[in-house]
């Protein structure tokens, strides 16, 4: 992913993000790789370099970077919500025994397909429609 502190840097500066070097530094992590993080280890790996930032500043930044588009949000419904790398569409595979997460592409037209079948399933089922809706697919089971 975007490795270079200049290419984070215009990320940040992009997004109407203005930079520091901690948020750069948050930037880092969650970009570095695909990857689906927890704030707390965000804080955890915040921490090995800025000893001193707190939990306030790392959540309101991670907030600030979801609201922006820098990072997407995964929300699973243990209640646990992961700021996502991967902020193209996409859906995910998680595997029930490691907790693994995979991020999934599906093909634009049957997504379109299958999002029309489903909005039109509840409309049937609840007699209502959803306003402002998209699909988020996740597979969850053991992988073999």
């Amino acid at each position: 992913m975007e490795g270079t502190n200049e290419a984070l840097r215009s990320r940040l500066e992009q997004a109407g993000i203005r930079f520091t070097a901690q948020r750069l530094e948050m930037a880092r992590i969650l970009l570095s790789r695909p990857q689906h993080l927890t704030a707390e280890q965000v804080l955890r790996m915040m921490n090995r370099r800025f000893p001193r930032a707190s939990r306030a500043t790392v959540f309101n930044n991670l907030k600030l970077f979801a609201q922006k588009g820098v990072v997407g949000l995964l929300e699973l419904k243990s209640g646990v919500t992961l700021y996502d790398s991967n902020t193209r569409r996409h859906h995910h595979a998680v595997d029930s025994v490691t907790g693994n997460i995979v991020d999934l592409e599906l093909n634009q037209a049957l997504e379109k397909r299958v999002f029309a079948e489903l909005m039109q399933e509840y409309a049937t089922v609840t007699g209502h429609n959803l306003a402002q809706s998209e699909l988020q697919i996740t597979l969850r089971g053991r992988a073999k």
